[in-house]
C-alpha cells in the first residue's frame, strides 16, 4: 500500500509539472490562444505576487482543482490580480505611461512606430504592443476568475464583510480591464469564468460588456463592504477601497457618456475620499520659469518615490518592489535624458507646451505676459513641474538640445556645477542621434523622473532597476470627472463644475474662472484642465474620442523645434478645446523654424478601433476582426 501511495504522488507530481511546462511552454513562445492562457493550469505558479517553488507547488501550493481553499489563498489570487497589471508594458515602462506619447500631446522616438497611434496604419493585428495588452488583460482577468469561481467554497472561513471586499476587489480589476478593452478593441469577449478546454467564446457588444460591469458586477451594495480606503502603511495604493471603487465607478460611465451617474458616483467618491483623508498635494512651484542656474523644478513630493509614499493624493497605483519577482521596470531609462544615462525615448509635443497657458489664464497667443524670445517665463507651473525643456535643470543637470552646446552643468556634486560633455545634444546611442535628429520631440516628460530612482541605479542605463509608482487613479481625476459629468449632463450643476476646476487649478498656482462662464466656457476649461494636470498617465486618447476630436487632433503634420535648439517663432492657432494646429504665421515675420516630426494621419473608418489580434483570430475562427484590418470582412 505504500509503494503504490507513493507511485500514486509521483504521478500527480509528474501531472502538475507538465501541465505547468505546456503552458510555460506556451506563454515563452506566443503559441497559446487567449483560452489556453487562461485555463486552470496557469494557476500553478502565477497566482502568487511572491512567487513559488515549482517542485513544492503540488505539494503546499494552490491546487488547480481545490483553489482556493483558505481565506490565505483567496487573499493571495487578490494580490496576484493587481500584480497582473504591473505586466502590461512597453520599453519596460507601465502602460500608463505609454499611452499618451502617441496622440497630439505626446511622441516616442521616431523610428518606434510599435505603439503610435497618430499611424494607426502601422498597427496591424501582428502588433506587439496590440497583442501584447489584448494577452494581458485576459491573463489578469483570468486571475480574479479563477479565485471568484472558488471563493464561495470558502466562504464560511471568512466573515462576511472579507468574503464580499475580496470578491469586490476582484471585480473592480477585471472591469477597468474590460472597460479599457473595450475602449481599445470595441466588442471583446466578456469572460466571466475560467475556461476549460472545449469552451467556445466569441466578442460580446461593448454596450452589454459595459452594462454587465456597472449594473452587475460593480453593484453599489457589494462595494459598500470595501473600507473607505486600505489602512496605507500595509498596502500603498496598491488595492482599492470604497473611494477608489466608486471613482472607477463614475470613471466607466464618463467614459461611456452616461454623465449623470458620473456625476453622481464622482460626488459620492469625493466625499469617501474627504472621509477617508485624502487630499491634494501641495505642488512646488518654486523653480518654474527659472533657468538651470536658480534649481529644478520637480514634482516628486506627488510622482516621486517619496511622494506616492507619503502623498495622500494617490487613490489607485502601480506599486512595484524590489524584493518581488519581476515586480520591477525600467521606465527610468526610457524618460530619462542621455545625459543621465538614459536613452530619452518619450516626449511632450511642442503643440502641448504652446497650449499651455500663461500665468494670467490666457493663452500664449492672447496674454501680454507672453514673450516668444524667453518662452517658458509667466506660464503654467505645470510646464516645468511636468516637462523638461531646453535650459531647465533634471536630475540635478542642466538640459540642453541645441548641438552647440558642447558641455552643460553638472549640479549633483557642487552647488555651483561643473561641465562635463552634453550627450543630449550630439547622441551617445549607437541606434540614433542627438534629440531632436532621432530622438522624440526635443523635451521630455518630467512626471515620472525621480532624482532618488536616479542616484540609487548610479544614473540610468539598460539595466536599471526602478520601483517608481504609476498612477491608476488620484484625486485630482475625480474632481475633474465630477466637473465633465456636470458640465455634459443637461441637468448638471454648473456652479459644482466650475467649483472643481478651479480646485485643481488654484493647487497649480493658476487664476479662477471668469464668472458666469457658459456651459461652452466651462467645457473648454474642462478640456484643458484634463489634458494638463493629466498628461502622460494615459488618459487623452480616450478623452479626445468621447470629445469628438480624435480625427482632427490625429491628422497633419506633427511639429518639433528646429534642430539647431531655436526657440519656437510659430504663432499657434489654439482652438477653443486647446488643440495646436500651425498656419506658418510667425512672432518675428520670418519663415516658421519648426521642423516635422511626424504626419498623422487618422482613418474614422478605422482608427477609432486596435485590430483583434492576429494570433487570437487563427486560433479561435469565431473572432471576428474589426473594420480596416486584415481578415475584416463585409459579412462580419
Amino acid at each position: 500500500m505504500k509503494l503504490k501511495g507513493e507511485i500514486h504522488l509521483f504521478l500527480i507530481r509528474l501531472a502538475f509539472l507538465l501541465v505547468f511546462l505546456w503552458v510555460l511552454f506556451g506563454l515563452l513562445f506566443g503559441i497559446t490562444t487567449m483560452k489556453n492562457k487562461i485555463i486552470t493550469g496557469i494557476a500553478l505558479c502565477s497566482l502568487f505576487i511572491t512567487g513559488c517553488s515549482l517542485d513544492k507547488a503540488y505539494l503546499n501550493g494552490p491546487n488547480a482543482s481545490t483553489f482556493p481553499a483558505t481565506k490565505s489563498e483567496v487573499e493571495a489570487g487578490v494580490f496576484a490580480t493587481y500584480k497582473g497589471l504591473t505586466l502590461i508594458d512597453a520599453s519596460s515602462t507601465p502602460f500608463p505611461g505609454i499611452q499618451d506619447n502617441a496622440s497630439d500631446i505626446g511622441a516616442s522616438r521616431i523610428n518606434a512606430a510599435n505603439y503610435n497611434y497618430q499611424q494607426q496604419s502601422k498597427l496591424p493585428p501582428s502588433n506587439a504592443w496590440v497583442t501584447k495588452v489584448y494577452t494581458q488583460i485576459y491573463k489578469t482577468a483570468a486571475r480574479a476568475n479563477l479565485v471568484l469561481d472558488g471563493i464561495d467554497n470558502v466562504r464560511e472561513l471568512m466573515s462576511e464583510q472579507e468574503y464580499n471586499m475580496y470578491k469586490a476587489e476582484l471585480l473592480l480589476v477585471r472591469s477597468f480591464l474590460y472597460d479599457w478593452g473595450c475602449q481599445l478593441y470595441g466588442d471583446i469577449p466578456y469572460i466571466d469564468h475560467t475556461l476549460k478546454l472545449g469552451d467556445t467564446y466569441t466578442r460580446t457588444p461593448k454596450e452589454e460588456v459595459i452594462s454587465r460591469i456597472l449594473n452587475e458586477d460593480l453593484a453599489d451594495e457589494m462595494l459598500d463592504f470595501l473600507p473607505i480606503r486600505h489602512n496605507k502603511n500595509s498596502y500603498g495604493s496598491a488595492r482599492l477601497g470604497r473611494a477608489g471603487a466608486y471613482g472607477l465607478k463614475a470613471r466607466i460611465c464618463l467614459n461611456w457618456k452616461y454623465y449623470e451617474e458620473a456625476a453622481y458616483y464622482a460626488d459620492k467618491a469625493l466625499k469617501l475620499a474627504e472621509e477617508g483623508g485624502y487630499s491634494l498635494q501641495a505642488y512646488d512651484i518654486r523653480y518654474c520659469g527659472e533657468d538651470h542656474t536658480k534649481g529644478e523644478p520637480t514634482p516628486s513630493n506627488l510622482f516621486g518615490i517619496n511622494g506616492h509614499k507619503n502623498s495622500d493624493e494617490w487613490i489607485w497605483a502601480l506599486q512595484y518592489n524590489t524584493a518581488i519577482s519581476s515586480n520591477q521596470h525600467n521606465a527610468g531609462y526610457y524618460a530619462a535624458p542621455r545625459i543621465a544615462g538614459g536613452c530619452s525615448y518619450f516626449s511632450p509635443t511642442q503643440a502641448f507646451l504652446d497650449a499651455i497657458q500663461c500665468t494670467d489664464g490666457k493663452s500664449i497667443v492672447e496674454s501680454p505676459l507672453f514673450d516668444y524670445q524667453n518662452p517658458w517665463k509667466n506660464r503654467d507651473p505645470r510646464l516645468d513641474l511636468f516637462c523638461v525643456r531646453p535650459g531647465s535643470r533634471v536630475l540635478g543637470m542642466q538640459f540642453e538640445t541645441n548641438p552647440s552646446a558642447q558641455t552643460i552643468k553638472n549640479y549633483n556634486d557642487k552647488e555651483e556645477g561643473v561641465d562635463v560633455a552634453n550627450s543630449e545634444a550630439y547622441g551617445s546611442k549607437s541606434e540614433y542621434g542627438a534629440n531632436g535628429s532621432k530622438g522624440p520631440c526635443g523635451y521630455l516628460w518630467r512626471k515620472y523622473l525621480d532624482i532618488q530612482e536616479y542616484k540609487y541605479n548610479n544614473a540610468f542605463g539598460t539595466s536599471s532597476v526602478c520601483v517608481l509608482s504609476y498612477p491608476l487613479m488620484r484625486l485630482a481625476e475625480l474632481y475633474l470627472i465630477r466637473a465633465e459629468a456636470n458640465i455634459e449632463w443637461n441637468g448638471g450643476d454648473l456652479s459644482v463644475a466650475k467649483a472643481d476646476i478651479e480646485t485643481i487649478r488654484s493647487r497649480a498656482h493658476m487664476p479662477g474662472l471668469s464668472e458666469n462662464l457658459s456651459r461652452d466656457g466651462l467645457r473648454s476649461a474642462l478640456r484643458y484642465e484634463r489634458m494638463v494636470e493629466l498628461c502622460n498617465e494615459g488618459f487623452r486618447w480616450f478623452d479626445i474620442r468621447r470629445w469628438d476630436m480624435a480625427e482632427s487632433v490625429i491628422s497633419g503634420t506633427l511639429y518639433a523645434p528646429a534642430l539647431d535648439g531655436s526657440v519656437s517663432n510659430a504663432v499657434p492657432t489654439i482652438d477653443s478645446d486647446w488643440h495646436v494646429t500651425y498656419n506658418g504665421q510667425t512672432f518675428d515675420g520670418k519663415d516658421m523654424n519648426l521642423r516635422r516630426f511626424i504626419t498623422m494621419s487618422y482613418d474614422p473608418m478605422k482608427d477609432a478601433l486596435w485590430p483583434i489580434p492576429e494570433d487570437e483570430r487563427i486560433a479561435n475562427p469565431l473572432i471576428t476582426q474589426n473594420p480596416g484590418y486584415a481578415g475584416h470582412s463585409i459579412e462580419e
